[in-house]
């Protein structure tokens, strides 16, 4: 018979290994640590076991997306989720998916796309493929960037610097374009210029801003989204959405990056809110009294804004527009937001509202607007949700971004990966996948509701800034 004090130490030895392994796996999956004080605010973790579950649930969705990608287009452009078949190009998905891959732990599949990157020759392209100075800029030279910021590997610097190098080559000063093409490589060169000493990174992304600065605009604040930069000229619509929306954008996170310093970037965007909720902020003419502001996708930057430069009525005006966005999530069949809305004014004629009705998909009558019904998986309410949870600790942001991400699993979820859908009043799944799947979804989308659900002191807000694209880019301090 074994003596009773070795039982007793036995089963004391076991319970001590089984809550090593609880906490371990809970630090290690999770990387839980000790809540940030100052903006952030959260429960404990501990006691949020519904959220460690939801985070839980996108790390699977992650998993899934990732595995579909790696089985049917390792290394290619974009997979497409139905059929599995693939664009092809640099692996755009796979760098864009580094930094997601890397803040969920996934450190396996991250070695795996590393070892890729390796290979890597920006310096061709396939035959008859347009490459856009915009998007490559923000998905992959911001992507190699922040997967240096974060794990520290040199290889990913290397590439960023060969991709710069061409890239740079690209911006002539001698052609027109948008001001968020030519405003959005800020961030990225002089991240990078900070890292590799390099001036040239900085000076030619610099001259830009200078340029918009000194530009005449019609009301101050307010760029015409088009851009003669050799005629020195601004041109076209006023707008904070397509083509000018990340240019605003930068302009806060440029001087957040430097850890509050740059007073141009600061002025040059307080400008441009202050004359936005001046000239461009409404109502809805219908029973909903929605709140929007004519051409702005998301409603993040004015959150982090309000909180970062001391501005509280823009985080009042935040929350009325994020209620906004979410009515039009909850509002559709599916639950799946659509990829635009029109809202209805006091000018529109009764002959043009009256021609959407023939288009259910669109168009509803209790509603104040119709709608683009197509759902492209894109991330802006959800990278809003997210800035505004950690800035208000407000649960039910949390609540409102599961919703979203419920939907995308019921009605986005293929046998391989996530496909865009095409009428988001249709709840027929079959009928409405697009067979598409942007870069941006695992970039982008299932990063930040990862983050959602995850403590602040993840990726915190003090230490990191977000480019467009959601690849976390170090504070300069």
């Amino acid at each position: 018979m074994i003596p009773k004090i070795y039982l007793r130490f036995g089963l004391q030895l076991l319970l001590l290994v089984a809550v090593f392994i609880f906490l371990s796996m809970m630090w290690n999956v999770e990387f839980l640590s000790s809540i940030i004080p100052g903006i952030e605010r959260s429960n404990s973790i501990r006691s949020n076991i519904k959220n460690i579950n939801r985070r839980l649930a996108v790390k699977r969705a992650m998993q899934h997306a990732w595995t579909g990608y790696e089985t049917y287009a390792f290394g290619k452009d974009e997979l497409l989720p139905v059929t599995g078949s693939f664009k092809q190009n640099w692996g755009v998905t796979l760098i864009d998916s580094l930094s997601t891959l890397y803040v969920m732990g996934m450190h396996e599949e991250f070695n795996r796309a590393k070892e890729f990157v390796k290979t890597i020759d920006f310096s061709t392209t396939i035959p008859g493929h347009h490459t856009s100075l915009f998007e490559t800029n923000i998905r992959c030279l911001g992507g190699l960037i922040s997967a240096y910021d974060l794990s520290g590997d040199k290889i990913f610097l290397q590439k960023a610097v060969d991709l710069a190098d061409i890239l740079i080559l690209k911006q002539s000063f001698g052609f027109q374009t948008n001001i968020a093409e030519a405003g959005t490589l800020q961030l990225e060169f002089q991240r990078l210029s900070n890292l590799t000493g390099n001036r040239e990174y900085y000076k030619k992304s610099q001259k830009v801003i200078d340029l918009l600065d000194e530009m005449e605009k019609p009301i101050p604040g307010l760029y015409p989204r088009m851009i003669d930069i050799r005629g020195m000229r601004l041109y076209g619509e006023i707008s904070m959405g397509a083509m000018a929306d990340s240019f605003y954008e930068y302009l806060l996170k440029l001087y957040l990056m430097y850890n509050k310093n740059g007073e141009q970037y600061r002025r040059m965007y307080e400008e441009s809110i202050d004359s936005m909720k001046e000239h461009m902020v409404f109502k809805s003419i219908g029973k909903m009294r929605l709140t929007y502001v004519s051409e702005l996708d998301g409603y993040g930057l004015l959150t982090l804004g309000s909180v970062e430069l001391n501005r509280a009525d823009d985080l009042v005006l935040a929350k009325e527009l994020i209620e906004t966005c979410y009515a039009t999530y909850k509002h559709t069949k599916t639950g799946l937001g659509p990829e635009y809305v029109n809202f209805y004014t006091s000018k529109l004629q009764i002959s043009t509202r009256s021609a959407f009705q023939s288009n259910s998909s669109s168009y509803d009558t209790s509603s104040d607007y119709y709608i683009g019904p197509s759902n492209l998986l894109r991330p802006e309410m959800i990278e809003s949700l997210m800035i505004m949870y950690r800035v208000t600790g407000d649960e039910k942001y949390r609540d409102w971004g599961w919703n979203a991400f419920m939907s995308f699993e019921k009605y986005s979820k293929t046998p391989i990966a996530y496909s865009s859908y095409e009428n988001v009043n249709d709840v027929d799944n079959n009928l409405n996948y697009r067979n598409s799947m942007e870069s941006f979804f695992l970039g982008e989308t299932l990063k930040y509701l990862y983050l959602l659900f995850s403590e602040p002191s993840v990726i915190p807000l003090n230490e990191y800034v977000f480019n467009t694209e959601a690849h976390p880019i170090k504070i300069m301090k």
